[in-house]
């Protein structure tokens, strides 16, 4: 059985769970950002950030950490911009709040941007430790445990 299969199946002995997840990882962004529409923003920042790290080749966590803070220190190259406009349309958020929201984040330290180069991930050093070794770790471990549930749910209904 392919895995929407498998979801469709066993929908409703996990989806609360997943859903929790989801839940906890957005208030712990948010209390993190300042606010929703800061984290979404900072959300669509971080995965284009992660977009470059996976052209490396790097699939272990503990690798792709060094790259994370190498990147976050010297900066990077890359074929992609990352717009206000492209940003709006993955958040649906207004191009003027995508702006104040960025600027908020570049006030904390959390991004730089200009036009030329767009919005980058350029946290601090205090800022890339703090979601590196308490936010993403939260992640791993919440991500984990909902992949235990899902698995438990589903084999043991087999």
């Amino acid at each position: 059985m392919d895995n929407t299969g498998l979801i469709k199946e066993h929908f409703l002995s996990f989806w609360h769970h997943f859903l929790f997840f989801e839940i906890m990882r957005s208030k712990k962004a948010t209390e993190m950002i300042g606010n929703a529409n800061g984290y979404l923003v900072f959300q669509i920042i971080a995965w284009h950030h992660i977009l470059i790290l996976t052209s490396s080749g790097t699939q272990l966590r503990n690798e792709a950490v060094d790259l994370w803070f190498k990147l976050s220190k010297t900066g990077f190259k890359s074929n992609t911009v990352l717009t206000y406009t492209l940003i709006s349309e993955l958040t649906s958020l207004s191009i003027e709040t995508v702006r104040r929201q960025v600027k908020k984040l570049e006030q904390n330290n959390w991004v730089s941007y200009t036009k030329k180069e767009g919005v980058k991930y350029n946290p601090s050093e205090e800022n890339n430790n703090f979601l590196v070794d308490n936010f993403n770790a939260y992640e791993v471990e919440g991500l984990g445990n909902l992949l235990d549930v899902i698995k438990l749910k589903t084999t043991s209904k087999e």
